[in-house]
């Protein structure tokens, strides 16, 4: 009932609010209709189209003259995305987690439909592996790595211990049991640690209490450890947060980027 609710106020309140958006809207659409030209190029095939990622690729896309489908699962099909002139085609496709085979089978499909020149995967943490196992099936390339390394690196304790490039990184130990946290030995350490889990989570990977705390037994107990839902125990680094991103093709950096975020205290 409380949710129902909240949902209703945020509906009363958009229903408010319409009128001062539609309008600035409206004239910003009539006056970029005329700089918007129909794509001549390649065409790109773009996966994760409910990500606001992929319509700022799809617009970035468009600008340079290429054609642009964006593939979604049937949970998202009205994104608003698919009504953005950058985008000439918005395809469904099976949940990767649910049927991977048919979700490889359906990137294929379109890419032989449309003629595709690239895949290009916008994936959530989830679907990331889906695609990379999804592009030995492809007529075309598509600008991921392979599935080994996208699952090393999605996995939080493999990336810790596994790359070994000489690299520092916290300790971080699995922990598919909540009694290997509780028995750990946190006053030979000399900073804190946190939680995470090995599978995505959205509303879990926001919690970074810092351990030990002093109601530790209840809050593992609502967190479902098990063999099934691994967690990692990280040790927590205080400084600054940067978050980064680099494009690599053929050995060589063609784009990379570096965002300043908030310090971790």
């Amino acid at each position: 009932m409380k949710g129902a609710l909240k949902s209703l106020g945020a509906l009363a309140l958009l229903a408010l609010v319409w009128p001062m958006v539609a309008l600035p809207t409206f004239v910003a659409w009539v006056f970029s209709w005329g700089r918007w030209r129909k794509p001549t190029g390649p065409t790109v095939l773009c996966t994760g189209g409910k990500m606001t990622k992929a319509l700022q690729l799809a617009r970035a896309f468009g600008r340079a003259g290429y054609r642009v489908i964006l593939a979604e699962t049937p949970k998202y099909r009205w994104s608003g995305h698919r009504f953005s002139r950058a985008v000439s085609r918005f395809c469904l496709v099976p949940v990767p987690e649910q049927d991977p085979i048919a979700y490889a089978q359906a990137l294929g499909d379109i890419c032989r439909e449309e003629n595709v020149a690239w895949v290009v995967p916008v994936a959530s943490p989830v679907a990331s592996v889906y695609d990379a196992q999804a592009a030995a099936q492809l007529p075309c390339p598509m600008v991921h790595g392979d599935p080994e390394t996208v699952a090393m690196l999605d996995d939080k304790f493999a990336f810790a211990n596994g790359p070994g490039l000489g690299l520092s990184v916290p300790k971080v130990f699995r922990i598919t049991d909540p009694r290997q946290v509780l028995d750990f030995d946190f006053r030979a350490e000399t900073r804190p640690y946190i939680l995470k889990r090995l599978r995505y989570d959205a509303v879990a990977r926001l919690d970074l209490r810092k351990l030990p705390c002093p109601d530790m037994g209840q809050y593992l107990e609502n967190l479902g450890i098990s063999p099934e839902n691994p967690w990692v125990l990280q040790e927590f680094i205080a400084g600054q947060e940067y978050c980064t991103h680099s494009t690599v093709r053929q050995g060589a950096c063609v784009c990379t980027c570096a965002v300043l975020r908030r310090p971790f205290r």
